[in-house]
């Protein structure tokens, strides 16, 4: 009996070894006691570099007290085994994504031995995934500029007209020349804001989160969409509130939600009415942004199926727009609400962490 069970061992030990899937052994204090070849191919390190180390060493920093809360769980019984994506340190410093499973190890009489942990690695596919959603975003910026054009088109005309009265009035030599100039200068300057705010949205941009005024941004967004919501005879209330409204966000990123978001209202209500964008405090340390139109309303049995790829309820919609700002919000650790009544309107409830 002994032999047959040392011969189990040893095929035990050789499985573990020529295993295509990484595989630690943890003691119970959170050691590494034992690695495979696979997983020292994944960190790049060799065997003896990792044993009788701390496993969390090989964690991404941001990630090791998630990482702890997973073993109190399968500590706690809470859970048989763990599935996970998480973020590992290779040698060189690169970031490795690995699809893990975490399970408990037990002795034959019961005791608790540590953990096993098999991982593959998954960075080719989630580098792919993450270059399919920045083609995404980028395809939803382009559509949503192409779309605004009209509306920006109109936005320039007006201050255009008006720098061309007040040249021909120079021309005559009549009134005060320098008042002109000061309201000349004025239009150009509302002209190239339009413009670089298009051009902001529609340009490629790196992921950069900076503190930012939110009651500034949405100001900003107002501005671009006033005269289309005016085109639609749709009217922007705003209600901001005097309370501090700050957020760590991208502030491209923001902007282009909170277009989606107007565009969609306005769109909703073709025979006219009114968006009131409300500022406010929600629960805990969070800022609440709510967008409410008095529109058509979205259907009970659709609002389930809102953020769904390629689901739309618009004719020439592709159903990108809302799925790509939910998934922009949830980036910054936010959510987004929809509540709707048919005939009635919609309200679009932005939840974003303070500053």
């Amino acid at each position: 009996m002994m032999n047959s069970e040392c011969l189990n061992y040893d095929f035990m030990v050789q499985a573990v070894e020529v295993a295509p899937i990484g595989t630690v052994f943890i003691d119970s204090e959170g050691s590494i006691i034992k690695i495979n070849p696979a997983a020292c191919v994944i960190l790049g390190y060799e065997a003896e570099e990792c044993l009788y180390h701390p496993y969390y060493h090989w964690i991404y920093p941001e990630d090791v007290n998630k990482d702890r809360e997973r073993l109190e769980k399968l500590v706690s019984g809470k859970a048989l085994s763990l599935q996970m994506e998480k973020r590992l340190l290779h040698k060189q410093g690169d970031i490795k994504w690995v699809s893990c499973r975490l399970s408990m190890a037990h002795s034959r009489d019961g005791r608790t031995l540590g953990y096993i942990a098999h991982f593959t690695d998954i960075t080719d596919l989630k580098r792919a995934a993450h270059q399919e959603e920045e083609r995404l975003i980028q395809s939803d910026k382009l559509s949503m500029a192409g779309q605004l054009a009209a509306g920006i088109a109109h936005e320039i005309r007006n201050p255009m007209t008006s720098i061309k009265g007040f040249v021909q009035l120079i021309r005559s030599g009549a009134g005060r020349k320098d008042q002109y100039f000061d309201i000349i200068s004025s239009e150009i300057e509302r002209i190239e804001l339009i413009v670089s705010e298009l051009l902001f949205l529609a340009k490629p941009q790196s992921v950069k989160f900076e503190r930012t005024d939110i009651r500034q941004l949405l100001e900003q967004v107002i501005t671009l969409l006033n005269t289309q919501a005016i085109i639609h005879n749709v009217e922007i209330i705003t209600d901001f509130g005097a309370h501090e409204a700050s957020v760590d966000c991208d502030v491209n990123h923001l902007k282009q939600v909170f277009i989606n978001f107007i565009k969609n209202a306005v769109e909703s209500m073709p025979d006219g009415g009114e968006l009131t964008i409300r500022l406010g405090r929600g629960e805990g340390h969070t800022i609440a942004i709510h967008f409410i139109d008095n529109g058509c309303g979205i259907p009970e049995s659709i609002l389930s199926r809102l953020g769904e790829p390629f689901f739309t309820t618009k004719e020439k919609g592709n159903g990108l727009g809302f799925m790509i700002s939910k998934k922009m919000i949830e980036d910054h650790k936010g959510e987004v609400h929809v509540s709707s009544k048919l005939q009635v309107g919609t309200t679009i409830s932005v939840i974003l962490p303070m500053a």
